[in-house]
């Protein structure tokens, strides 16, 4: 990669902090007290202004490791397979850690994982086939199945 393009990420990531910075400081409103509809409606915009904030936090975390991997002279670099990353994956995505190959195969990984536990439930430590569930039961046992499930922020986060 060129020193120009790695000096033009450099940049972009001091402005992304430096903007952070700025709205760090930035509480949620205090809301007025209203009826039981009101309060409802301030703790959903609470939880919303959490996950966010939980967000945005991560996304801070991959700035500075991008700025650091610039300062190492490692920025642009696979973290798995060590090849370059194609200059239009980090315009797409300039805090991305992986080649695009890469980001598949970690992805195919995950919705295998993820297709695995939706159509699968948990016996005594056996995994058996959704077509198993019909009755809640198997031939070998009368104990009740719980479907594994997993929700798609526990595999993003």
């Amino acid at each position: 990669m060129e020193k120009a393009q790695i000096e033009n990420f450099k940049h972009l990531f001091m402005d992304i902090l430096s903007e952070e910075d700025i709205s760090e400081g930035k509480l949620l409103p205090e809301n007025e007290l209203g009826d039981e509809i009101d309060l409802a409606l301030q703790e959903k915009e609470t939880q919303l202004g959490f996950r966010l904030q939980a967000r945005n936090n991560i996304y801070m975390k991959k700035v500075r490791k991008a700025l650091q991997k610039i300062e190492d002279g490692t920025f642009g670099e696979c973290e798995d397979c060590g090849d370059e990353i194609s200059g239009q994956r980090l315009i797409a995505r300039p805090t991305a850690d992986l080649c695009i190959a890469c980001k598949e195969a970690e992805e195919r990984g995950e919705n295998q994982t993820i297709h695995r536990n939706r159509h699968s439930v948990v016996n005594d430590g056996r995994v058996l086939p959704i077509s198993k569930i019909g009755s809640g039961r198997d031939e070998t046992s009368h104990d009740n199945f719980h479907v594994a499930h997993m929700d798609y922020q526990d595999v993003v986060n």
